[in-house]
């Protein structure tokens, strides 16, 4: 992960999260906002008058949400001051080192090779260039320059600028690369030579070599003479399941690749490359991740499960009705069927998710406790006055903002009077400039034409409308929980301590 030149740097784990989750998203999003002109429409901070967003989008020619998207992240990075009435300015370092002709030069240099890297794959089968819209790329000899002949930049912060701009994508990359050729499965059964390794992957002499010298340099593996394995700290990391979870990461971020590409475009005229709300494209996307949404299972039951018993505290679950929307793997309705064995719980969403979700839900051995409801998000009725507790598990951010108040609408008219709506949702911060993860995740439903992530406040004002008045926030790990209901229910304002482990 690409930091600041005086923080901290980030362990290996930690990288590895973020190359798996977040770094295309990086270079796709400097990439946009040099391609958009975002910072040259900007004036210097303390030199002229800030910015909003709406008359940024008409500066650049794109649309307001689409630059909105990209304004937060660069405010959270700090390449971009917002001022308390939300006016927008360049900081003075990026402001300085964008002026620079050469630096301004590499980095549109670097912009071009994004297409030429999906093609990894093929470079490293062959160790020959690539062709790719009429042209041959070198990508292997790009990796080279890249990764091991760095050439110096103006300043810390430009070398930190052209890190994320150029590198955190290419990382990204090379890691699905290796993943798909079965290379960094054979390093973790331990060390082996290149002739195996190569005849293990298909790789040639030079692909290999090249993506061991880079894998090197990313603190993954070693090489001594011939043989080559996973670095101390890189077997620690990718110990048990890790290996097989990170790989699937890898593979969903592969996904996006061409998305991000034409994120410009995406921006400027809201024409979504990879378009969720397309039918087809839908189920074939969220079949594709099937395995993937069962990955993130054991992790999120424990939220799931810690939301449950924090309820549990204010309000009594034995024989509740509750209703899980958008259920994905099941994890959070499961959690409330394992909390209380009489809970009964109606499970909502595609056919193709829930056959997954029956068999989690089963493998808990709560099949006897569950329905399953196949149906559309975006029209469904879910009835009145029938549920005692409904859940929206990070659903709300495939909604787009014109959809929320039609949603809480039918969401409120199902809950008994008595009733809580249980949202688990990554929440922003009031002013919209974090957290980091939070936003990327929120840049990812724009370019997919989903929805918006939103803060407490702006989910309390539309709850409001819907006369969901009570609300509270609670900060789960990585996400966070918002709780409503109608005048007079009690909510409680506090989590319950973690669970203990599963059995």
């Amino acid at each position: 992960m690409s930091a600041p030149p005086s923080a901290t740097p980030p362990s290996l784990a930690q990288s590895l999260h973020f190359w798996a989750r977040n770094a295309s998203n990086e270079s796709a999003l400097l990439r946009t906002s040099l391609g958009l002109g975002l910072f040259d429409a900007l004036p210097v901070r303390g030199e002229g008058t800030p910015v909003k967003v709406d008359a940024l989008a008409g500066k650049v020619g794109a649309s307001v949400r689409g630059v909105r998207s990209l304004v937060e992240l660069l405010v959270c990075l700090g390449l971009v001051h917002m001022d308390e009435a939300r006016g927008l300015s360049v900081t003075k370092p990026v402001a300085t080192f964008l002026k620079d002709a050469a630096f301004r030069e590499r980095l549109r240099e670097a912009a071009r090779w994004w297409s030429p890297i999906g093609q990894l794959e093929e470079a490293v089968k062959t160790g020959e260039p690539v062709t790719c819209e009429g042209q041959r790329w070198d990508v292997l000899e790009h990796y080279r320059r890249l990764f091991l002949e760095p050439v110096p930049a103006p300043s810390p912060e430009a070398e930190d600028f052209f890190d994320r701009f150029a590198r955190s994508a290419a990382r990204t990359w090379l890691l699905v690369t290796a993943g798909r050729l079965g290379l960094l499965e054979q390093l973790a059964t331990g060390e082996k030579d290149e002739a195996a390794l190569r005849a293990a992957t298909g790789a040639s002499e030079r692909g290999l070599r090249r993506v061991l010298e880079v894998l090197a340099h990313l603190g993954l593996t070693r090489t001594e003479g011939t043989t080559s394995g996973f670095t101390d700290e890189a077997r620690q990391v990718l110990d048990g399941k890790a290996l097989p979870y990170l790989l699937r990461s890898f593979s969903v971020s592969a996904q996006y690749w061409e998305a991000l590409e034409r994120l410009e475009e995406t921006v400027r005229h809201e024409r979504f490359i990879l378009d969720l709300k397309d039918a087809e494209v839908s189920r074939r996307f969220y079949a594709d991740n099937s395995n993937q949404i069962t990955a993130v299972f054991a992790s999120h039951f424990q939220l799931s499960r810690r939301a449950a018993a924090t309820l549990a505290q204010v309000r009594p679950l034995a024989g509740a009705s509750v209703l899980d929307i958008g259920t994905g793997s099941g994890v959070w309705g499961v959690a409330f069927a394992r909390t209380e064995p009489t809970a009964h719980v109606t499970y909502f969403d595609q056919e193709v998710v829930l056959q997954q979700a029956r068999r989690n839900v089963e493998q808990l051995k709560a099949l006897g406790q569950a329905r399953f409801w196949p149906g559309n998000l975006f029209t469904q009725d879910f009835g009145e006055a029938v549920y005692d507790f409904i859940i929206l598990p990070q659903v709300l951010n495939v909604l787009r903002p014109e959809s929320l108040p039609d949603m809480f609408r039918r969401v409120a008219r199902a809950l008994k009077p008595e009733g809580i709506l249980v949202i688990a949702e990554y929440v922003l911060h009031e002013r919209r400039d974090g957290p980091l993860d939070h936003l990327y995740f929120g840049l990812r439903r724009f370019l997919t034409n989903e929805g918006d992530l939103l803060s407490h406040s702006e989910y309390a004002a539309l709850l409001a409308d819907v006369g969901l008045t009570s609300t509270v926030c609670l900060p789960l790990p990585t996400q966070e929980l918002v709780l409503a209901a109608r005048p007079g229910v009690t909510l409680p304002t506090q989590l319950a301590p973690p669970p203990r482990a599963a059995a």
